[in-house]
């Protein structure tokens, strides 16, 4: 196996089969933004709420690298959606255009950055990434040239002071454009001309219609399958593209050793060794309690993005109101649901690592 992750980009039309593709991955794990694999056998994590939330899954798998051979988002136009929603929330603005000059699409794409930013450290664990988006058709217009011509692309912001578009196709290492293959057929008597065919076909090099590369030397054109390019995760066949790319310091190829291992000879039966007196240390590990119905209840009455951060944490209501109390914010006695709209989507929902950094270290204490 290549130690070396791969950063993929899969994009196209709705309804090819992009969720498929990227299930097929090895160790595929989902963040099912959409719904899009509810009817597939695939494992994954909770459906995120919010951009918090996304972020808090993706640092769980840098935590355990090992659960996860790739980490798949889909997809990653939700994921902006949910950005943008964060930001306007944080500076309290009815939307990315309430800013004025551009500073809303500022603010989106650095904060889109820290996603990108973890999922690096995810591949620096070794594990794969494949981010899913849809494709949009936008006008191009050359500017050494006369004339505009439609392209496909991805479907993100795609603006000169905030192009997360380019952003991800910087990220990607392989950039997969999926479509259909259509043919025009001219009828011979009635000269009518109509499409044929519904190939289902992925593109792995730019042209003037789409958006796609790869670094890997492969051919332009393939069956939108991901056996086309499975020997990229697999195989050997590819090691020193892959070396030549990466570095062959970085990369380290592992083989399975053909030979049966020898079982172990049965240990003979020891004598009952005497118990010493321990001279170690304690640690001390938290096991949060469940919520009782009434926190169930409460829980119901704050924004479901908070209470989909708390669940994934287990965080009870007292822990945030302690934190909150010494914060100064609210009376360390006031329930959390009672906390105004503003101070939810403001600060608790954006601030979410921070607050459960301060619940955190609390847990760990032993008194």
């Amino acid at each position: 196996m290549i130690r070396k992750a791969i950063r993929v980009v899969v994009y196209g039309p709705e309804g090819i089969g992009k969720s498929t593709f990227a299930s097929q991955f090895p160790g595929a794990v989902f963040i099912d933004t959409e719904g899009s694999t509810n009817q597939m056998d695939v494992a994954r994590f909770p459906a995120p709420t919010s951009w918090e939330m996304l972020l808090q899954e993706v640092e769980q798998v840098i935590k355990e690298p090992t659960s996860v051979g790739t980490l798949v988002i889909d997809t990653v136009d939700w994921a902006q959606a949910k950005c943008v929603e964060s930001v306007c929330a944080k500076y309290k603005a009815d939307g990315i255009e309430a800013f004025g000059y551009g500073k809303g699409y500022s603010y989106v794409y650095e904060e889109f950055g820290k996603l990108l930013n973890l999922l690096n450290d995810v591949i620096d664990k070794g594990t794969n990434v494949v981010l899913i988006a849809h494709s949009a058709i936008r006008t191009f217009t050359k500017p050494d040239e006369m004339g505009q011509y439609d392209r496909y692309e991805l479907k993100l912001i795609s603006t000169p002071k905030c192009s997360i578009t380019g952003l991800v196709k910087e990220w990607s290492d392989l950039l997969l454009f999926a479509n259909y293959e259509t043919f025009i057929t001219e009828d011979s008597k009635t000269k009518k001309k109509y499409a044929t065919g519904n190939r289902r076909v992925m593109y792995t090099e730019h042209t003037a219609a789409y958006d796609a590369k790869n670094r890997f030397g492969m051919p332009s054109k393939l069956d939108f399958d991901y056996k086309e390019i499975s020997r990229l995760f697999t195989s050997t066949e590819n090691e020193q593209k892959v070396k030549d790319l990466f570095g062959a310091e970085n990369v380290e190829i592992i083989r399975e050793d053909p030979k049966p291992k020898e079982e172990p000879a049965e240990k003979p039966v020891s004598e009952p060794v005497q118990e010493k007196e321990f001279s170690g240390s304690v640690n001390y590990v938290y096991k949060p309690e469940p919520y009782t119905p009434e926190e169930e209840a409460l829980l119901k009455r704050i924004p479901k993005a908070l209470a989909d951060l708390m669940r994934a944490d287990t965080v009870h209501p007292k822990e945030i109101m302690e934190v909150v109390g010494e914060q100064g914010h609210w009376p360390s006695d006031m329930p959390i649901d009672q906390y105004s709209p503003d101070y939810y989507l403001g600060f608790l929902i954006p601030n979410w690592s921070l607050v459960f950094n301060s619940i955190a270290e609390k847990r760990s204490l032993p008194f």
